[in-house]
């Protein structure tokens, strides 16, 4: 009888230590995308001033706005990849288990990491002159009148930067399945 190698078992598809941690990580990351819509989209205050009442919202920057369409563009994604990846756990089979699919993966969630950088970098630049102006153009600081409306924007972020991690570490476990992949090919 002949020993079993790696060779001459052929290619090792089943990872399911990939596809738990795919599945939790795209869950945190739909819990953290939704988190930062809600909040972002409830951001509203509306305080008198000496000019008469004044209303902060979301939808009047165009950085939140990219900043709510960001996070729900990944938000979708992040739903629709916890159903393939519970489907994974309970199949055995996934898109980390083939080489193409493991490829489109990293890609996506690649691109979905990108997705949200953009988004929360877009959103800190605006909320960092909210919160200490800009004296060279004359802007002054709006967070000391609308506090409400910064703090739910700066939850917002953090729910963000929380789920760019989530995503970073999705890449990162498709990276690990394709170089599994790739091993037990040889």
């Amino acid at each position: 009888m002949e020993p079993v190698t790696k060779s001459s078992q052929g290619p090792v598809r089943h990872h399911p230590l990939h596809n738990l941690l795919t599945l939790v990580l795209r869950i945190l990351t739909a819990g953290a995308t939704l988190a930062a819509v809600i909040v972002m989209v409830k951001s509203t205050q509306t305080v008198t001033t000496a000019l008469g009442p004044y209303t902060a919202k979301w939808k009047h920057v165009p950085a939140f706005k990219w900043f709510v369409v960001a996070n729900s563009i990944v938000l979708v994604y992040s739903a629709l990849g916890t159903l393939v990846a519970c489907l994974s756990v309970c199949t055995r089979r996934g898109p980390l288990s083939y080489r193409g699919s493991a490829w489109l993966t990293f890609i996506v969630d690649f691109v979905m990491q990108g997705l949200l950088m953009s988004a929360a970098s877009a959103a800190l630049g605006v909320a960092w002159i909210g919160k200490h102006g800009l004296p060279t153009s004359r802007w002054g600081a709006i967070c000391s009148t609308v506090d409400h409306f910064c703090d739910y924007v700066t939850g917002a972020l953090i729910a963000c930067l929380i789920a760019w991690v989530l995503q970073a570490l999705a890449c990162v476990v498709a990276v690990s399945a394709l170089h599994k992949l790739a091993s037990h090919r040889l």
